[in-house]
């Protein structure tokens, strides 16, 4: 083959890769940006809407439960918190039924149509117990069974799954970008061999424009490897630290919400609630067992959060202590100084000592969703430009290619 043929078939070759380096990068950098910016802006928030929805459920069905122990005059406290508690439930089922999808925005639907049946049966049940009819119990009994079997779950798994979108767009977001890759290191040594080729043949030592091509190359390498980088890291951190452990302290709020729903249940079942105490066992040693949610929270925490965690878990043990102290007053048939314990709110009584630990929980799980929305906006800062430089740099490589080429094909004229 003739050398102006050659340069032709090497030139057209050097920039079909650079072109298709360069295209491919250009798409991997949008596709991990897209990602970034759904994480940021649709499926986190949706999970962050979720925790919302299935804790106020929870902490409504805990505080209504502990509220009819009261007895018929009912804590004004109390009564506000479970109302506040359902004015937060609708707020943040609104939002998430604009912004979930399908599945999802199905399950949702279910909290929406059953959220007025379980706020009637509490109505009723209420209306009963300041009437002194015993009928009361099992309208909140029923109330609180449709809370944990269909409200709750739905709501739970309408988390969930947003958790596993957050989680896997982050790791699609960081993954290693073979195929770039791949074509960058195809095109690096097709220059490479093109200037060898050349030199050769024309007995030059270097090509302007093929030495300016790989300049391009090197520097669009360079630029694209440490934002892709940066940007990996970033993400990798935010689900570590962020969203993985989000999931740890959300199931943990789970556990102490719906434990202390069956805590107040067992006292208003009176002598009947051996299943609620067995279930509420259960919930507490998911809590605060050697593997349980709490423990797995500490170890998976940065340092700046264990404070939080290890403050719910001593809680979570002091409150073992008093409810204890519940279940030997009750077991032993004082059931009156039982609700009465229960109930009390003084600094270190029962109800005290739950709402610290929740606070608690509540304060990680917002440090660790901030943490998965700042470590998603550094990852997008890391990438931002570099899609729209490297369409440049391409340019700029196909323009050395041509410029470095051209010459050389024309002293064959």
């Amino acid at each position: 083959m003739n050398t102006p043929r050659l340069y032709w078939l090497v030139a057209a070759g050097l920039v079909v890769l650079g072109l298709l380096a360069g295209t491919a990068t250009v798409a991997a950098v949008r596709e991990r940006s897209a990602l970034i910016e759904d994480v940021a802006s649709a499926s986190g928030p949706v999970s962050v809407d979720a925790q919302t929805l299935y804790r106020a459920l929870a902490d409504a069905d805990a505080t209504a439960a502990t509220a009819f122990l009261a007895g018929g005059a009912e804590p004004a406290g109390l009564r506000q918190r479970y109302l506040d508690d359902l004015a937060k439930a609708t707020a943040a089922l609104t939002v998430a039924l604009r912004d979930a999808g399908d599945d999802d925005a199905a399950r949702l639907r279910v909290v929406a149509d059953q959220l007025p049946v379980y706020t009637g049966l509490v109505e009723t049940a209420r209306s009963y117990q300041r009437l002194g009819v015993p009928l009361g119990g099992a309208y909140l009994r029923e109330a609180s069974a449709l809370m944990q079997q269909t409200l709750l779950p739905a709501s739970a798994q309408v988390f969930d799954s947003t958790q596993r979108r957050v989680a896997a767009e982050q790791r699609d977001a960081s993954g290693f970008p073979w195929l770039v890759a791949l074509l960058a290191l195809v095109t690096a040594g097709a220059l490479g061999a093109a200037q060898v080729l050349v030199a050769r043949r024309s007995r030059r030592v270097l090509n302007p424009g093929l030495v300016v091509a790989s300049l391009v190359l090197v520097l669009a390498l360079l630029w694209s490897a440490a934002a892709l980088t940066v940007s990996a890291n970033r993400l990798e951190a935010g689900q570590r630290d962020g969203t993985d452990l989000v999931s740890t302290l959300a199931n943990a709020g789970r556990a102490s919400l719906q434990a202390r729903a069956n805590e107040s249940l067992t006292l208003v079942a009176r002598g009947g609630g051996a299943d609620f105490e067995k279930t509420f066992g259960r919930q507490i040693a998911e809590l605060t067992g050697t593997n349980g949610w709490l423990a797995s929270a500490l170890a998976q925490a940065p340092e700046s959060d264990r404070k939080l965690i290890q403050q719910a878990r001593d809680e979570a043990a002091r409150w073992q202590e008093l409810h204890g102290q519940v279940r030997e007053l009750d077991d032993g048939g004082d059931w009156e100084k039982a609700v009465e314990l229960a109930t009390a709110d003084g600094t270190d009584d029962l109800s005290s000592v739950f709402g610290r630990l929740d606070a608690a929980i509540i304060g990680a799980l917002d440090t660790a969703n901030e943490r998965v929305d700042r470590q998603a906006d550094a990852a997008a800062g890391a990438l931002r430009g570099l899609a729209a430089g490297l369409l440049l740099l391409t340019l700029g490589l196909v323009a050395g290619v041509v410029l470095g080429f051209r010459p050389r094909i024309g002293e064959y004229r």
